[in-house]
Formats: C-alpha cells, sequence, structure tokens
C-alpha cells in the first residue's frame, strides 16, 4: 500500500490500533515455536502487522503515517508481546526507530527513506557495531559488523553507527555517526534462531555486515543523541511540528526493550491460570490448584507486579513528551538528568515485570519447565533481557547520580 492509498482511508485511533494487536494474540501464540525456529515471526504475521496499520505508529504525517503519542506506540508493543514477546521485541525494535529517524535525519534523508517503494518505515539500530567509516567524496564507505540488529527481517533499512576514520571531536575521541543503509546492501548473518540463543529466539536479532558501502552523506548524521541537554528544536521539531520528534533516546530506547517484558509478563498471567485451574494439587487435599491460598497469592501478586509495570510505562510515555513540549513551546531544556530519571523508572518496570515471569514460573510446577511450554519461553525471555546491557539498573542509577553531580557527561 502506497501513501497515497493510506491518505485515502479513514485512520484508526489509538484504542482501535490496541485492539487490533489484542486480536492478533491466538496467531502469535500459535506460531511461537515456529517463530522461534525461524528466528523471527513470519510472512502471515508480517503481512497482519501491515493490513492491522501497526506499521505506521509512530511513522510521521508527513509520509503516511499516523503520528500517534508513544503511550499508543507503548500498548501496542505490549498486546504484541502478551502474544508472543520475542515477537513484541523484533516489532518493537523494527517500529521504533520512525522516532529517532524522524528527530535526527535531514529532510533529504527523511524524504528518500520515508517514501520507499514498501510503503512503509522499518529500520533495525544497534550501537554495538564494529564498523568503520572512511571519508570520500559525497558520504562515506562504511565496512564491519553490527551485532544485535533486532527487527532486521522486516526492514527496510538498518541504520548503523560507524567510527569516522582518522576524526577526531572536541573531546578528543574520534566521530560516531549514524548511518541509514538499504537492508538489499548488507549481508544479514544467520546468526540468531533457535538453541543458538537463550531466549527472545524470534526477536530477529541477527548480525549485519557491511563491505565497503557506500552511504551518501545526507543518509548520516552525528551519533551524539545522548551525549547532552536538548536545549534547542531538533530537525524533527522544525520539520514536522510535533514536540514528540525532539530525539532524547536513553528513556525511549529502552521503552523499546521493556514493553515487551510487559507483554510477557501478560502472558505468564494467562498461562499460569490456565495451569492453576485445570490442574489438580500434588498432594492431600486434592483440588484444583486455584483453590489453594498459596497459587492464588502468587497470581495476585503477579497480576499487580504487572499492572505496576504498565502504569509505570504509560506514564514515563507522557512523561516524556511533557519534556519534549517543555523545550519546544517554553525553551525549558530537556536535560540528560531528566532522561536518566525516566530510563531508571522504566529499568524498575522491566525489573517488576521479569520478576512476576519468574515468580510464577517458580510456582507452575517443573511440567513448565519442559522445552516448548510457553512458561518455559516466557522464563527464557524475560532471563534474555535481564542479561541486557541496558537493563543493569545499579548502573544506570550510579550514572545517574554522577549526572546529577555533573561527574558525567553522558548516561551511557
Amino acid at each position: 500500500m502506497d501513501v497515497t492509498e493510506q491518505a485515502a482511508r479513514t485512520d484508526p485511533t489509538p484504542s482501535e490500533l490496541i485492539r487490533r494487536a489484542e486480536e492478533l494474540r491466538p496467531v502469535l501464540r500459535a506460531e511461537q515455536d515456529a517463530a522461534e525456529a525461524r528466528g523471527h515471526y513470519g510472512e502471515d504475521v508480517h503481512r497482519a502487522l501491515i493490513e492491522a496499520d501497526l506499521y505506521r505508529v509512530l511513522t510521521p504525517k508527513r509520509y503516511g503515517g499516523l503520528e500517534f503519542d508513544l503511550d499508543a506506540y507503548a500498548k501496542v508493543v505490549m498486546e504484541i508481546s502478551r502474544g508472543d514477546p520475542a515477537t513484541g521485541w523484533c516489532y518493537s525494535l523494527g517500529h521504533n526507530h520512525n522516532l529517532t529517524t524522524a528527530a535526527h535525519f535531514s529532510t533529504a534523508a527523511q524524504d528518500e527513506v520515508f517514501n520507499n517503494d514498501t510503503g512503509y518505515f522499518r529500520a533495525s539500530h544497534s550501537v554495538a557495531g564494529a564498523i568503520e567509516a572512511i571519508g570520500v567524496d559525497g558520504g562515506y564507505r562504511l565496512t564491519g559488523t553490527s551485532p544485535y540488529q533486532s527487527g532486521i527481517p522486516y526492514s527496510v533499512f538498518a541504520t548503523v553507527n560507524a567510527v569516522v576514520a582518522g576524526s577526531e571531536g572536541p573531546d578528543g575521541a574520534p566521530v560516531r555517526i549514524a548511518a541509514i543503509v538499504p537492508k538489499d546492501e548488507v549481508e544479514v548473518l544467520d546468526d540468531w534462531h533457535g538453541d543458538g540463543v537463550l531466549g527472545l529466539r524470534a526477536s530477529g536479532s541477527s548480525t549485519v555486515a557491511l563491505s565497503d558501502v557506500f552511504v551518501p552523506a545526507h543518509r548520516t548524521c552525528a551519533f551524539d543523541w545522548t551525549d547532552h541537554d536538548y536545549t534547542e528544536p531538533s530537525v524533527g521539531n522544525l520539520l514536522h511540528g510535533n514536540p514528540m520528534y525532539l530525539g532524547p533516546v536513553a528513556s525511549f530506547f529502552h521503552l523499546a526493550l521493556v514493553t515487551p517484558m510487559v507483554g510477557a509478563a501478560k502472558a505468564a498471567i494467562d498461562q499460569y491460570e490456565e495451569i492453576i485451574t485445570t490442574r489438580p494439587t500434588t498432594f492431600p487435599p486434592f483440588a484444583l490448584r486455584r483453590a489453594d491460598p498459596h497459587h492464588k497469592a502468587d497470581l495476585g501478586m503477579a497480576m499487580t507486579m504487572a499492572d505496576t509495570a504498565e502504569a509505570i510505562v504509560v506514564r514515563v510515555c507522557e512523561q516524556y513528551l511533557e519534556h519534549c513540549a517543555d523545550l519546544t513551546e517554553r525553551g525549558i531544556p530537556f536535560t540528560m538528568e531528566k532522561d536518566v530519571r525516566m530510563y531508571g523508572m522504566i529499568q524498575r518496570a522491566g525489573e517488576m515485570a521479569s520478576e512476576a515471569v519468574g515468580m510464577l514460573y517458580r510456582s507452575a510446577g517443573s511440567s513448565a519447565g519442559k522445552r516448548g511450554h510457553p512458561m518455559e519461553r516466557y522464563f527464557r525471555d524475560v532471563s534474555m533481557y535481564r542479561g541486557h546491557v541496558a537493563a543493569q539498573y545499579r548502573w544506570t542509577a550510579q550514572r545517574l547520580a554522577e549526572i546529577h553531580f555533573g561527574e558525567r557527561l553522558s548516561p551511557f
């Protein structure tokens, strides 16, 4: 569907979009095994996401998108992830870069990448790459690899970070850039699926490799997105007239990781409720486990933990937009400290959601640990998240204090 066709139809409301994501749950759960083996969700799910307008949530209206606020995006991801957390991760990490692309890249770049032939924009982006950029006439030539490009299977572009050879920034370190590369110009390595990883096997987090790939200068920008306070409107604010496209990324980046974990907690609650309402206790007096006070307490605890995690996520979405509006409308800087405080809040939501899954996994009994059991899968997925460098909340807490005291110049 091209932009003209999209503009001709009636756009859904945020609540309608969330309902569409919820309706995909049975399909996503039925596809979990196949998605894990494959390394990402299947073509049928991909088409369903397109038809449901779920690839347009954060896309600017200028390019045929819905341009919904962050809470709509977060709720969509949580609903998809309730069907399958790894699929939610793959979806989320391919779609969320609509916002960063619209915020940081030039009008020329945006006009090119958003108006691509697929009718939608998806781009994976990893900051963990080892890529060298050599300056040439009109741009750069990039060589190297970038692992953990979550969402790459159905992305149209791969956004990669690169170090500019022979450069030196104001701090004496080499200059880093972000570069948008068409997917057909990179090699996607088959290194993320099945038993090759513990969890999030369907997240599409493969490595991409570039070999002397030319990227024009207009499809690059400085990757200093976390290294400064935001004291004036961004390229995206001026182009789209929306405070949301300002560009701070610490809290927003982690939002994309934690929303699938909240979905995982809800999925585990669904599975646990099925277990305790259909299986008897192991020891007398024999009855359905739902009659046992300990099982009921575990279910109730998990429900409140998931609800609280979701509430934190939604509040951070609101607060992020408030800070963006404070800058663009009132000139109040969106500081690194504000961003990292919200980052820490999101981390706590991720911790709580993950703990809810772990508690239900332990309470469900050893049969839930069998290979292929949904509870086993959800436990592996949240365990994978907890090992992510961005999920280490004590590190972030220390960095927040250092930023607060003026001792640190970046949250990462």
